[in-house]
C-alpha cells in the first residue's frame, strides 16, 4: 500500500441499506483521489458487504486505496475505529458516519482549516436535519452540568460568518490533523458507541490543541445511530465522561448565548425599555442560572413569570393553556425562555394575537438560540402534522 495519500477516511458502518446508498452517493461524487478509505462494515451483514464492494472498490480506478474490514458481529465504533487508525496513513485523518450526506469540497474545507494555524488540530462540520433544514450540530456547549448541540433546530444562517471555535464537535464529521492522531493515542474502548468520540478529544485538548468549525463545511445528517446499545449505554458512556473531564469543561453556553441576545436586540432594551420574562424551561438549574445572569444585565427584566411546571421537555408547548391570558396584552417587551425554542412553533393564534401590541417579543433556549417572536410565527405554516 502506498504512504503518498494526503488524507485517511475512516467509516464505521453499522447501518441499513436504505440510508447507506444515499450516503454512498454522495461519497462517491465527492471522495478526492489522493485519498486512503477505510471502510468497516461492523456486523451489518452480507448485503451491506456487497453494496460496500459495489460501490467503493471502482473508486481504485480514480486513485482512491480503498480497504473494506469485515467484522461477523459489530464490535462497536471504539473498536471499529481503532482498528481502522492503526492502517491510517495520511496526513489528515477524517471520520465520517454512514448517515450523512455530503456535499462538494468538504475535504478541502476541512483540510484548509486544519492547516489555518499551528494550535488547530481538529475540526468538525456542521450537520443540518435533511427533514427540516435547521442545525442538527455545530458544536457543543456546556453549563456546569450538561453539554447541548450548540444552536439545535436553527437556521444555518444564524452561524458565525467565519472560522469559530468549540470545546467539542462530533465524529459523525470529524476531521484531525495526524500528529494529533499520534500523540493522543486510540479511542478508549471503554467507551461502547457514545462519548468515545468526546473523551479522545478532550485528551488532544489537554495537549494543547484547539478545535474549530467552518460553517462552510456542511453535511445532512439522518442522525440514524451507527452502533448498537447505544440507548443501555448511554448513561454509564456520560457518567465515565464527566467523571473524566468535568472539571476541564468551559462553561460557554452563558457567553455564547448573552451574545447572541444582544446581537438580536441590537441594544434597544438599553434604552430602558421594560422587559417581562417568561420562564417556560424544564431544565431548572440552568434556568435559574440563566435568570441570574440575566439580572446583571443593564436591561434586566421588571418581573419574571414562571410556568415552568406546566412544560416539558421535548413537547410542544400551548402558549394558550399555559400563560395567562392578559400577557397577551402587556405592552413591554416579553423574553420567553424554553428548552429548546421550535416547542414554542405551533402557537400560530397565540402570535397572530401578541402581534397586534407587538411582534419583537424574543423566545431564548438553552442551546444558544435567540430569536424573534415575528421570525418564529413566520415559520409556525404549515406545521408538522401528517396524517
Amino acid at each position: 500500500m502506498s504512504a503518498s495519500v494526503l488524507s485517511t477516511v475512516v467509516i464505521p458502518v453499522h447501518q441499513k441499506l436504505s440510508v447507506l446508498r444515499i450516503f454512498l452517493d454522495s461519497l462517491v461524487h465527492t471522495l478526492e483521489s489522493d485519498t486512503q478509505l477505510l471502510v468497516i462494515n461492523d456486523g451489518s451483514g452480507a448485503a451491506v458487504q456487497i453494496l460496500l464492494e459495489e460501490r467503493l472498490i471502482p473508486l481504485k480506478e480514480n486513485g482512491v486505496v480503498v480497504e473494506i474490514i469485515q467484522h461477523e458481529d459489530p464490535l462497536g465504533c471504539a473498536a471499529s475505529i481503532n482498528e481502522a487508525l492503526r492502517l491510517a496513513l495520511g496526513d489528515y485523518v477524517y471520520l465520517i458516519d454512514s448517515d450523512i450526506i455530503l456535499e462538494p469540497e468538504w475535504q478541502s474545507r476541512m483540510r484548509a482549516t486544519l492547516e489555518s494555524d499551528e494550535s488547530v488540530g481538529m475540526t468538525g462540520g456542521v450537520l443540518v436535519y435533511p427533514q427540516t433544514g435547521g442545525i442538527q450540530h455545530c458544536g457543543v456547549t456546556f453549563t456546569d452540568s450538561v453539554g447541548r448541540h450548540l444552536l439545535l433546530n436553527a437556521r444555518p444562517s444564524a452561524l458565525p460568518h467565519n472560522r469559530y471555535p468549540v470545546q467539542l464537535v462530533v465524529f459523525a464529521l470529524f476531521a484531525m490533523k495526524r500528529q494529533v492522531l499520534e500523540e493522543t493515542g486510540s479511542l478508549d474502548e471503554d467507551f461502547f458507541n457514545g462519548y468515545e468520540d468526546f473523551d479522545f478529544q478532550m485528551r488532544a485538548r489537554s495537549l494543547g490543541y484547539r478545535t474549530l468549525v467552518d460553517p462552510r463545511v456542511v453535511a445532512y445528517h439522518w442522525e440514524r445511530s451507527n452502533g448498537i446499545h447505544r440507548a443501555s449505554n448511554r448513561k454509564s458512556n456520560l457518567g465515565r465522561f464527566w467523571k473524566r473531564w468535568g472539571r476541564a469543561l468551559e462553561q460557554d453556553l452563558w457567553d455564547r448565548l448573552f451574545t447572541r441576545l444582544e446581537e438580536v436586540v441590537a441594544g434597544a432594551p438599553a434604552s430602558g425599555e421594560p422587559t417581562v420574562g417568561v420562564d417556560l424551561a424544564e431544565a431548572r438549574s440552568d434556568a435559574a442560572e440563566f435568570w441570574k445572569r440575566f439580572a446583571l444585565q443593564a436591561w434586566r427584566p421588571e418581573r419574571v413569570l414562571n410556568a415552568s411546571h406546566q412544560v416539558s421537555t421535548g413537547t410542544p408547548v400551548p402558549l394558550a393553556q399555559v400563560l395567562p391570558p392578559d400577557l397577551l396584552r402587556e405592552e413591554s417587551r416579553l423574553l420567553l425562555l424554553t428548552d429548546n425554542f421550535v416547542q414554542l412553533a405551533d402557537n400560530w393564534l397565540w402570535w397572530k394575537e401578541r402581534s397586534t401590541v407587538r411582534s419583537d417579543d424574543l423566545i431564548v433556549d438553552l442551546y444558544g438560540n435567540c430569536i424573534t417572536s415575528a421570525e418564529l410565527h413566520a415559520s409556525c405554516w404549515p406545521g408538522r402534522k401528517i396524517r
